[in-house]
């Protein structure tokens, strides 16, 4: 009995730092994780608006001649001739862009309208209201993440719905 008692005191400290170790792996892991947790959320939105964003046409263009230039081994000639092409492709879809931007806000207002119709005066106080902050928030928005996405800033906001 003598030798199991001497045998537990002696154990007592192995265990105690097993379990310790143990925990300070635990421990270290939910560090480790919530490390990565905070990374994300700070790196995230600057890694989307960085990374993700869709390419403008000016880029999608030059990106074109560069992917022909390498997969044909266009010549100077060549590519003096498809250079213009390719430019004008640009510029058209950025009007195409343009275009149909301002038939997504020109559709949004109609359906404005619409519901506005169908609201109380006090509903479309609160309407008209709700809309101005949606209106402030995405300008906002794609003032702070430079998206081209909406109209452009020389092209007006549509209109808010009627009262």
């Amino acid at each position: 009995m003598l030798n199991r008692d001497w045998l537990i005191q002696r154990l007592r400290p192995v265990m105690t730092m097993i379990k310790s170790r143990w925990l300070r792996g635990v421990l270290y892991a939910i560090l480790i994780f919530l490390a990565g947790i905070v990374t994300g959320t700070l790196l995230a939105p600057w890694l989307g608006r960085t990374f993700m964003r869709p390419p403008q046409p000016r880029e999608l263009a030059y990106h074109m001649l560069d992917r022909l230039q390498g997969g044909l081994h266009l010549t100077d000639e060549q590519t003096a001739k498809i250079k213009p092409i390719i430019e004008a492709t640009g510029a058209d879809m950025e009007t195409i862009r343009r275009e149909t931007a301002a038939r997504v806000h020109q559709r949004i207002s109609q359906t404005n309208e619409q519901i506005s119709a169908l609201l109380t005066p006090e509903q479309k106080v609160q309407f008209i209201k709700m809309e101005e902050e949606h209106r402030r928030r995405m300008q906002e928005y794609h003032r702070e993440h430079h998206h081209h996405f909406g109209p452009a800033p020389d092209e007006p906001p549509p209109p808010p719905p009627p009262n």
